[in-house]
């Protein structure tokens, strides 16, 4: 009954964002109409758009990505066919309280008109063509966000790593370290977004990457958008960045804790890009082994004229090594790329270099 009072509300809000427009007009002709078996239409409005007669085939969403739209569109299509005679243009039409980017991307190509609550509106009327392009509302962005967030992040973070294997939600779990519950809801919100190409069914389905451009170009844009993680900075006598990184490989495996170079240092040692580099950037769980660590290669808070920083994270699975190269733990090559979009300075030249020698997407 809840989503069904929304239904009206975002048929109401996308009439009046028709009427909001210049020399346009809207009305509700019908709501929850049959015209093919076994579906129905949420709604049809008649409108006037510059003098072009419409009528929109409205089909409501509570937030749509890909997939959902793929379906709304294949009900719409089968319902614009029974209107093929009108005099009118018939125009499939989705309404949602937010449409992701690529669902957006995905009703623009098949022609197909949307509007949601953060102002986007899209008409593709012949001789009447509106489009309006604005960011979600803020209640949707933080759903969208979420993916890129905590636990769901290492999810992401670990189909990438193993994108040519077929992966069930258990072994998504274990590797990534996260329950079976978080690994089973990340990897379905993925399929939703098309991120992943899906075998099987029940406690036998698999999945694996099949977009691994669309996800990281929707992580990137997540990423420059958020303020930068602060950092700890330090300053320790071991100048060089080599030295200083096998004193903190000692340290921490003296002291058994897990820690993950990242940032420039790691971006040179997957794809070499720069002729040198003065500061280490490290991934790292806060607390008493921390400082232990620190205190191991004499590394002092300082303000200025520091060589070490550290990137908090909240459990060791965040500062698990990706790769071991030459005795030094490093983050993954993605987590390496993201974390260098938040940097200042050429870290972004790096990003870009990184992304085309190790991401592939």
């Amino acid at each position: 009954m809840k989503f069904e009072q929304n239904e009206h509300e975002l048929i109401d809000y996308a009439i009046e964002a028709i009427k909001a427009l210049p020399d346009a007009h809207a009305v509700l002709n019908e709501v929850e109409t049959q015209v093919v078996q076994r579906h129905r239409l949420d709604a049809i409005i008649e409108a006037e758009i510059a003098g072009r007669q419409l009528v929109l085939l409205v089909e409501a969403k509570q937030n749509a990505f890909p997939r959902d739209v793929r379906e709304a569109i294949w009900h719409l299509r089968n319902h614009q066919v029974h209107f093929s005679a009108s005099a009118r243009e018939v125009l499939p039409f989705l309404v949602a309280n937010a449409v992701s980017v690529g669902a957006r991307d995905v009703l623009r190509s098949e022609g197909v008109g949307y509007a949601d609550r953060g102002g986007s509106l899209f008409i593709p009327a012949h001789g009447a063509f509106v489009f309006i392009d604005r960011p979600p509302p803020s209640k949707a962005r933080k759903i969208f966000d979420s993916i890129f967030q905590g636990s769901k992040a290492r999810v992401l973070e670990t189909v990438f790593a193993e994108r040519d294997d077929w992966l069930s939600v258990g072994a998504v779990a274990d590797k990534a370290e996260v329950s079976p519950a978080t690994a089973s809801a990340t990897l379905s919100e993925m399929e939703r977004r098309e991120w992943v190409e899906v075998r099987g069914s029940g406690p036998a389905k698999v999945r694996r990457l099949s977009d691994a451009t669309r996800m990281i170009d929707a992580w990137s844009d997540y990423v420059e958008h958020e303020k930068p993680t602060p950092m700890q900075r330090f300053y320790s006598p071991l100048l060089d960045m080599h030295p200083l990184m096998q004193g903190l490989d000692h340290a921490c495996h003296e002291l058994g804790i897990p820690y993950a170079i990242t940032g420039e240092a790691a971006a040179q040692a997957y794809a070499p890009y720069m002729t040198s580099i003065s500061k280490v950037r490290c991934r790292m769980v806060q607390g008493a082994t921390q400082r232990a660590a620190l205190d191991e290669i004499d590394a002092k808070p300082v303000d200025e004229g520091w060589n070490l920083a550290i990137i908090p994270v909240r459990t060791e699975a965040e500062a698990r090594a990706g790769v071991r190269i030459d005795g030094i733990s490093y983050a993954s090559p993605l987590r390496v790329y993201l974390d260098l979009l938040q940097l200042p300075g050429r870290a972004k030249d790096l990003a870009t270099h990184l992304r085309a020698e190790r991401l592939g997407a």
